[in-house]
């Protein structure tokens, strides 16, 4: 049985609260494997322990274009892809 997303990479910006942390959380149960980005770490911490160990949690502001570099280097190093990106 193959979930919808499974084998897929996902980065939501905003993952750490609201709609942002409940579409991790989906995307988690649907199979993919889920990169957040959130202002504050103690939130991102937070939504670590929601979301379990396999996510990644990355400190960035995304008006920033060196926080978007350094949030997709993370990600190409962990997973090496990139096939979802929900603008939260």
């Amino acid at each position: 049985f193959m979930s919808r997303l499974d084998g897929k990479v996902a980065l939501i910006t905003g993952g750490t609260t609201g709609i942002g942390l409940a579409t991790a959380q989906l995307f988690a149960q649907e199979g993919a494997r889920v990169a957040i980005t959130g202002q504050n770490q103690e939130r991102l911490d937070q939504a670590s322990k929601t979301l379990g160990s396999e996510v990644l949690a990355i400190l960035a502001d995304t008006r920033s274009l060196t926080d978007l570099d350094t949030a997709f280097t993370q990600i190409k190093e962990r997973w090496g892809k990139l096939d979802i990106l929900f603008v939260n």
